[in-house]
């Protein structure tokens, strides 16, 4: 009986670790497959889409132009850093959250557009792209991970500034590496419906 229950966990044992062992496989032939696909998503990348700043304490710093930088929300060393960088103005489309730049060196501009992400207006695009026009430059436009709400409101400067067509800007938005959360789906209908006609005269007039 004892030899019996031996050879039984022997096998159960056994059995165990080849799943383990498959599990692996699979997840080193997943992370190698993932490896592939970022580095050509990183090759492939279109030169017009914002660039990359590396060396800063953001994570998802992006040069658009000259003018314009996108982010996530700065911390303290972020905001010293937005100073070094001669960032002259700080874009802030969150709801209900300020930038405190006190007990930083960052003597630039802060202005205050407060979206939610599920819910994006023409009002609020307005707003947020007149600030653009007008703010002293470089400007830096972030929320809080600098993904959906900076996203729609890039891809709108993109479109009415840039005359991009609507389906480069999402392509941009969705797919630049800005970490886009893809159930914000409402963003990309807005730009698909949105009338630019009307936001290029509120805007520019």
């Amino acid at each position: 009986m004892k030899r019996t229950i031996f050879i039984i966990l022997a096998l159960s044992t056994l059995a165990c670790a080849a799943e383990n062992s498959e599990d692996s496989l699979a997840q080193s032939a997943y992370n190698s497959k993932n490896s592939e696909l970022v580095a050509k998503s990183t090759t492939s990348r279109p030169q017009n889409w914002a660039q990359k700043v590396t060396g800063s304490p953001f994570d998802n710093l992006y040069k658009v132009n000259n003018d314009i930088y996108r982010s996530e929300q700065p911390d303290s060393d972020g905001y010293d850093y937005l100073e070094q960088k001669n960032i002259a103005s700080i874009l802030n489309l969150r709801s209900g959250h300020i930038d405190n730049v006190s007990g930083t060196d960052f003597t630039g501009n802060l202005y205050n557009v407060p979206m939610t992400a599920s819910s994006v207006s023409d009002v609020e695009i307005i707003k947020a792209l007149k600030i653009i026009k007008n703010a002293p430059k470089p400007i830096d436009v972030h929320c809080a991970h600098g993904s959906d709400r900076t996203g729609v409101t890039m891809a709108m400067y993109r479109i009415v500034f840039q005359n991009w067509s609507k389906q480069d800007a999402t392509k941009e938005m969705t797919d630049g590496g800005y970490n886009f959360h893809p159930q914000y789906t409402n963003l990309i209908n807005y730009i698909t419906d949105v009338d630019v006609n009307y936001i290029k005269t509120q805007v520019f007039n």
